[in-house]
């Protein structure tokens, strides 16, 4: 479903954010005092404007009455992002997101009750480090205990074996969720970019194929110990 976004913070994050929303279909109003920022974004999403969103009278002019979601993606200004976040609440009574920079704004954002905290510099950490743990991890989603979801590239000795040959479940207390399949296609450019696209459910029969992305679910450790196993 489409939804209303307001991005403020138009800098990497912010900036980025407001661009896949955009692709995704959504309706994107972005808001930053930098007028280069601005100007970069005008032809890449819906509306881009420059505002000084620590006066409250910069409000006025963001469709916050239209609007499902704000998030609050400033970097870098600790105080412009407090001050933003506070108006916001103030005039805002739909959903908001907020970057926290560093543990003391985090603790400030949770005082003033935003329940949605992103630290995007830790996410991006937290998957590098299970890049670097676990061989072949490409993206991770960490659950509450030492339980992670991990895309991961498959390892060579299972290609062309079915599921129900791993017997993975018993051997290292892990599962396969599912597979994205990748194909090749040409960009309006002429040239190649990748395409993926989940499967969806495995059943026992599912034959690997030298492509498959696994959608694992298990610990790192045990993960870790099927790849290396199975590479």
């Amino acid at each position: 479903m489409q939804k209303k976004v307001i991005v403020i913070g138009l800098g990497n994050f912010g900036g980025n954010l407001a661009k896949k929303l955009t692709e995704d279909g959504h309706e994107v109003f972005g808001v930053d005092k930098n007028g280069s920022k601005v100007d970069l974004m005008q032809h890449k999403i819906n509306h881009a404007v420059g505002l000084d969103t620590t006066e409250e009278s910069s409000l006025s002019h963001m469709p916050l009455d239209d609007t499902d979601i704000v998030v609050i993606a400033i970097g870098e200004n600790v105080g412009a992002s407090i001050t933003t976040t506070a108006l916001i609440k103030k005039h805002f009574t739909g959903r908001v997101i907020a970057r926290s920079l560093t543990p003391v704004h985090k603790t400030v954002l949770e005082a003033m009750q935003i329940e949605e905290i992103i630290e995007p510099e830790a996410e991006y950490a937290h998957e590098l480090a299970n890049r670097i743990m676990v061989k072949g991890a490409i993206k991770s989603m960490e659950l509450h205990g030492d339980y992670e979801i991990l895309e991961v590239i498959i390892p060579s000795k299972i290609v062309g074996k079915t599921l129900g040959d791993l017997d993975i479940k018993n051997k290292y207390k892990a599962h396969i969720v599912t597979v994205i399949k990748q194909t090749e296609k040409k960009n309006f450019l002429g040239s190649p970019t990748i395409i993926k696209k989940v499967f969806g459910i495995l059943h026992s029969v599912y034959e690997f194929e030298k492509d498959d992305l696994l959608l694992m679910f298990g610990t790192k450790k045990n993960i870790d110990r099927f790849i290396e196993e199975n590479s």
